[in-house]
């Protein structure tokens, strides 16, 4: 006997529908599975076997041939599991057969029945939607996060013979529902350190603001001690709950990632990833045979804090200067190609010599080449996309009188000039001043004639490339926006000419190099 059911698979970052065939018929007693299967899939027919016979099934020694298809496509995971052993019972006449896309299935059998979660669930129901189907059958683990898919019945399932009743007509589940508003809230306390906590440095703090209310990348440079790393990790405190659709979109990269905790199947607050400087370059971008997203990924809508910048592998940085210019990351493994977003902002950390103290010659004990050689770490393309750059000097504590802004308050100031952006750029494909290019950067960024005057006069002495020109005007967009102007002001031009220009003083060059 013959019958069909219907798994999924992930590739990339999306879902693939495979079906599932059987074939149980008379003949030596053997047990095939065919379709360019991973070793993971392989195993199943050993997982599936020991299940169904602890669960009660008792399959028949005859000839079984499993199919996986498209056969052209390689199936890689434990999330066959399910629809191969339905698939068999199906077709050894245990339960009803069905060959129409009505139902999907995925899990992981255990040897004594009970089925185990798997990655991607989201990106699942969503491509099961997609193409039609009504039901999504999954392990309980991963309905929560499943069910945040409307229009598609998401039931949570957590035993083999659970699924077998189910599937029967014998057992009645209902589907699962989320409340994502009650989600946000029970999880809306912010347990981050907050920015009150660090005194003085106000000009780091105005730069990270800024940073922040337009998606741009900043560099902070200073001596140890002077509080860039404090600032960074302080960062997520100030950024706003990400939208509905951005929520989903980096829940569904975290799932496919196994990154998700089972009591909160929603990514609903901006990423924040500090990799250590020794990370891989495989790592940073994603890899394996089926890649997996990298940490440039996994910072989607969120901040990508990069400390102790020139420490990293030079191949790992080089690697950020397509995300941070596109927006996205193209990976090619074994004749296929992905494309991973990748919108992040990039906070990088450093010391301006290997010491620490350069330029204090008082306490500096680099040599001129000791210092560049360091400093040349960091290239001159990757600094050029560094849209911010600010110098971090020592503050006596004893000389600060009292605490800046609280996280809270900082984070209002952020959401409004987010607001501001959101309402300029509706009917646009973009969402951040950061994002500006080309045309819209002419119809947005408009100056006046004293403006166009100051801007060219900022170009000619800061001798910037064509990226860095535009990045200057991008951040001064934003400026004007955190003080409500609906047009750039010389000052704004100024100001971000002054984050263009801090790299000049250690690098000792014009950051003019197109990479």
């Amino acid at each position: 006997m013959y019958s069909k059911v219907y798994g999924a698979g992930i590739t990339g970052l999306e879902a693939r529908i495979i079906q599932v065939e059987a074939d149980v018929s008379n003949g030596l007693p053997v047990f095939h599975m065919v379709g360019v299967l991973a070793s993971a899939v392989k195993e199943a027919r050993e997982r599936v076997r020991i299940s169904l016979q602890n669960s009660g099934f008792r399959i028949p020694a005859k000839r079984i041939t499993v199919n996986l298809s498209p056969a052209d496509l390689r199936k890689d995971g434990s999330g066959y599991d399910l629809p191969i052993a339905v698939s068999l019972l199906a077709a050894s006449g245990m339960i009803p057969k069905s060959t129409d896309k009505s139902i999907l299935m995925a899990g992981e059998l255990g040897l004594d029945g009970h089925i185990c979660s798997v990655q991607g669930a989201l990106a699942m129901a969503m491509q099961a939607k997609k193409e039609g189907f009504q039901r999504f059958l999954l392990p309980k683990q991963n309905a929560r996060e499943a069910a945040m898919v409307e229009g598609i019945d998401i039931i949570g399932v957590g035993t083999l013979i659970e699924a077998v009743e189910y599937l029967k007509g014998i057992l009645e589940l209902s589907p699962v529902r989320v409340d994502l508003d009650a989600l946000c809230r029970k999880f809306e306390e912010n347990n981050w350190e907050d920015f009150d906590e660090v005194y003085g440095q106000e000009p780091a703090k105005k730069a990270l603001v800024t940073a922040v209310s337009g998606g741009h990348n900043i560099l902070l440079i200073g001596a140890p001690g002077t509080g860039k790393t404090m600032l960074a990790k302080r960062l997520p405190g100030i950024i706003p709950l990400l939208v509905r659709e951005e929520a989903v979109e980096l829940t569904k990269i975290y799932g496919i990632a196994g990154l998700l905790r089972e009591d909160m199947p929603l990514v609903f607050r901006s990423p924040f990833r500090a990799p250590h400087h020794n990370i891989p370059a495989a790592a940073m971008a994603g890899g394996g045979k089926d890649p997996i997203p990298g940490e440039i990924t996994l910072s989607h809508n969120g901040v990508l804090f990069l400390d102790e910048l020139p420490e990293f592998d030079k191949n790992t940085l080089e690697i950020l200067r397509q995300p941070m210019e596109e927006g996205r990351i193209h990976i090619a493994r074994l004749g296929h190609s992905y494309s991973f977003p990748a919108d992040m902002i990039v906070v990088g950390a450093m010391n301006p010599c290997k010491c620490g103290y350069y330029p204090d010659i008082n306490r500096c004990r680099c040599t001129q080449g000791q210092i560049q050689s360091y400093l040349s770490r960091i290239s001159e393309p990757l600094l050029d996309r560094m849209d911010i750059c600010v110098e971090m000097e020592r503050t006596d504590g004893r000389e600060v009188k009292s605490r800046g802004k609280s996280s809270a308050e900082i984070r209002r100031v952020v959401q409004g000039a987010r607001e501001i952006q959101t309402r300029r750029y509706q009917g646009e494909k973009i969402t951040r001043n950061s994002q500006l290019t080309g045309r819209l950067l002419k119809k947005y960024c408009r100056l006046g004639k004293r403006q166009q005057s100051c801007y060219a006069d900022l170009l000619d002495q800061l001798g910037l490339s064509a990226r860095g020109a535009d990045r200057l005007l991008r951040v001064a967009r934003t400026l004007a926006d955190l003080e409500q102007c609906g047009d750039i002001q010389e000052a704004h031009l100024l100001q971000a000419s002054v984050y263009k220009s801090i790299n000049r003083k250690y690098w000792g060059m014009e950051a003019g190099y197109e990479g």
